[in-house]
């Protein structure tokens, strides 16, 4: 059982090696999954692979800034605050 876990972690720790959070990218498709998107990075300038913004995070309604919110969210303003956050969409009233 210990042999198995061993090994279990070091084909996960193997597998990381070859992709990271912060992969330079070219477009989406480079990055892994529906939860992250390819943006360009204003600190290392070049396109990197960044996590969408999840709910109740900080985002940028033109996405110039921050990737588009993930899967069933929607960036709207918070009404406390005035800063965009992702938020589920809300349903319109029947």
């Amino acid at each position: 059982m210990k042999t198995a876990l061993l090994f279990l972690a070091c084909i996960t720790v193997a597998a990381a090696q070859f992709w990271h959070p912060l992969h330079p990218c070219a477009g989406d498709h480079e990055c892994p999954g529906a939860g992250y998107c390819c943006r360009f990075n204003n600190v290392i300038f070049q396109n990197l692979c960044e996590l969408k913004a999840q709910n109740g995070w900080p985002c940028d309604p033109t996405y110039a800034t921050s990737c588009a919110c993930a899967d069933g969210l929607v960036c709207m303003p918070n009404a406390l605050t005035s800063e965009f956050v992702c938020q589920i969409e809300a349903e319109p009233a029947a």
